[in-house]
């Protein structure tokens, strides 16, 4: 029974996270990274997919907008044994999204002044 709660909530999130991606929005779904389908992420297939969204974000004409405070595989990692599972990914985004949130209210005010 609790793995069940556990598997319905991990797969709420995936299609959430399709849905969200599918629209150009974060968050990007874990197996959009998982590229070999294992159940897990790799530094290689992190930094494979990662490149393929920037490039893909850019063709389309995309503003790259938070690219230098984005997801960072060693940070996410939080067991750090090399790979990333879909909760670790999942927490990693969410953590993102608040420093990202945080850093954009932080610069209001700042900038240039309308007269």
């Amino acid at each position: 029974m609790k793995i069940s709660k556990i598997n319905t909530f991990f797969v709420s999130i995936t299609l959430f996270g399709s849905l969200l991606s599918a629209a150009g929005m974060y968050p990007t779904p874990f197996e959009d990274f998982d590229l070999d389908k294992n159940g897990y992420i790799s530094q290689k297939e992190f930094d494979s997919s990662k490149q393929t969204r920037m490039t893909q974000n850019a063709n389309d004409g995309r503003m790259l907008r938070n690219v230098n405070n984005s997801l960072v595989f060693t940070n996410i990692d939080t067991n750090k044994d090399g790979k990333v599972t879909a909760q670790e990914l999942y927490m990693g985004q969410q953590m993102q999204m608040q420093k990202n949130r945080q850093n954009r209210n932080n610069s209001k005010g700042r900038g240039r002044t309308f007269r």
